[in-house]
Protein backbone atom coordinates (compact mmCIF):
# COMPACT_ATOMS: atom_id res chain seq x y z
CA UNK A 1 0.00 0.00 0.00
CA UNK A 2 1.46 3.46 -1.30
CA UNK A 3 1.39 6.44 1.66
CA UNK A 4 -0.95 9.16 -0.29
CA UNK A 5 0.55 12.17 1.89
CA UNK A 6 3.37 12.84 0.17
CA UNK A 7 4.82 15.36 2.49
CA UNK A 8 5.20 12.36 5.44
CA UNK A 9 7.70 9.71 5.20
CA UNK A 10 6.92 5.73 5.54
CA UNK A 11 8.13 5.73 8.99
CA UNK A 12 5.54 9.09 10.10
CA UNK A 13 8.56 11.81 10.23
CA UNK A 14 7.20 15.14 7.99
CA UNK A 15 9.19 15.70 5.05
CA UNK A 16 11.23 19.50 5.21
CA UNK A 17 9.33 21.47 2.61
CA UNK A 18 5.99 20.19 2.93
CA UNK A 19 4.50 22.93 4.15
CA UNK A 20 6.04 24.90 1.86
CA UNK A 21 4.42 22.83 -0.62
CA UNK A 22 1.09 22.97 1.33
CA UNK A 23 1.57 27.23 1.10
CA UNK A 24 2.56 27.13 -2.84
CA UNK A 25 -0.43 25.06 -4.00
CA UNK A 26 -2.92 27.47 -1.67
CA UNK A 27 -1.18 30.51 -3.21
CA UNK A 28 -1.13 28.78 -6.35
CA UNK A 29 -5.25 28.00 -6.30
CA UNK A 30 -6.24 31.32 -4.87
CA UNK A 31 -4.37 33.39 -7.97
CA UNK A 32 -6.06 31.03 -10.42
CA UNK A 33 -9.30 31.77 -8.50
CA UNK A 34 -8.43 35.66 -9.04
CA UNK A 35 -7.69 35.22 -12.64
CA UNK A 36 -10.42 33.11 -13.77
CA UNK A 37 -12.67 35.84 -11.62
CA UNK A 38 -11.14 38.54 -13.71
CA UNK A 39 -11.48 36.64 -16.64
CA UNK A 40 -15.28 35.69 -16.44
CA UNK A 41 -15.74 39.43 -15.51
CA UNK A 42 -14.39 40.53 -18.83
CA UNK A 43 -16.41 38.12 -20.62
CA UNK A 44 -19.59 39.22 -19.04
CA UNK A 45 -19.08 42.69 -19.70
CA UNK A 46 -18.04 41.87 -23.63
CA UNK A 47 -21.49 39.44 -23.10
CA UNK A 48 -23.45 42.50 -22.37
CA UNK A 49 -22.15 44.95 -24.77
CA UNK A 50 -22.45 42.81 -27.51
CA UNK A 51 -26.14 41.89 -26.71
CA UNK A 52 -26.58 45.41 -26.49
CA UNK A 53 -25.21 46.12 -30.22
CA UNK A 54 -26.82 43.19 -31.30
CA UNK A 55 -30.32 45.05 -30.85
CA UNK A 56 -31.56 43.61 -27.42
CA UNK A 57 -32.30 46.14 -24.94
CA UNK A 58 -29.92 47.56 -22.03
CA UNK A 59 -31.74 45.75 -19.10
CA UNK A 60 -32.44 42.55 -20.96
CA UNK A 61 -28.59 42.32 -22.38
CA UNK A 62 -27.16 43.39 -19.05
CA UNK A 63 -29.45 40.50 -16.97
CA UNK A 64 -28.07 38.03 -19.47
CA UNK A 65 -24.64 38.54 -19.51
CA UNK A 66 -25.25 38.85 -15.76
CA UNK A 67 -26.47 35.15 -15.87
CA UNK A 68 -24.02 33.87 -18.72
CA UNK A 69 -21.09 35.70 -16.24
CA UNK A 70 -21.81 32.58 -13.66
CA UNK A 71 -21.56 30.18 -15.62
CA UNK A 72 -18.44 31.84 -17.46
CA UNK A 73 -16.65 31.75 -13.93
CA UNK A 74 -18.10 27.76 -13.25
CA UNK A 75 -16.20 26.61 -16.30
CA UNK A 76 -13.14 28.70 -16.30
CA UNK A 77 -12.46 27.33 -12.33
CA UNK A 78 -13.68 24.15 -13.58
CA UNK A 79 -10.84 23.60 -16.54
CA UNK A 80 -8.03 25.39 -14.64
CA UNK A 81 -8.43 23.14 -11.69
CA UNK A 82 -8.76 19.86 -13.94
CA UNK A 83 -5.20 20.58 -15.51
CA UNK A 84 -2.13 19.27 -14.16
CA UNK A 85 0.88 21.96 -14.73
CA UNK A 86 0.64 24.39 -13.05
CA UNK A 87 2.72 26.32 -15.00
CA UNK A 88 0.45 25.29 -17.99
CA UNK A 89 -2.13 26.28 -15.62
CA UNK A 90 -1.06 30.15 -14.98
CA UNK A 91 -0.10 30.70 -18.55
CA UNK A 92 -3.25 29.66 -19.88
CA UNK A 93 -5.69 31.21 -17.63
CA UNK A 94 -3.23 34.52 -17.33
CA UNK A 95 -3.54 34.44 -21.22
CA UNK A 96 -7.79 33.97 -21.26
CA UNK A 97 -7.75 36.69 -18.93
CA UNK A 98 -5.59 38.79 -21.05
CA UNK A 99 -7.04 38.31 -23.83
CA UNK A 100 -10.73 39.03 -22.59
CA UNK A 101 -9.53 42.08 -21.30
CA UNK A 102 -8.32 43.16 -24.97
CA UNK A 103 -11.49 42.16 -26.11
CA UNK A 104 -13.32 43.92 -23.70
CA UNK A 105 -10.89 47.27 -24.48
CA UNK A 106 -11.54 47.10 -28.15
CA UNK A 107 -15.43 46.84 -27.30
CA UNK A 108 -14.91 50.37 -25.10
CA UNK A 109 -13.79 51.85 -28.41
CA UNK A 110 -10.29 52.72 -27.21
CA UNK A 111 -8.65 50.67 -30.02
Amino acid sequence: MTNANRAVRPNGESRPGGALRAAGMTVHAVAICLLAYVASARLTDATGVLLHRAGMAWTDAVLSASMAGFLYLLIVLLWAFSRRGVLRTWVSVGGLSAAAVLVMWMLEGKA
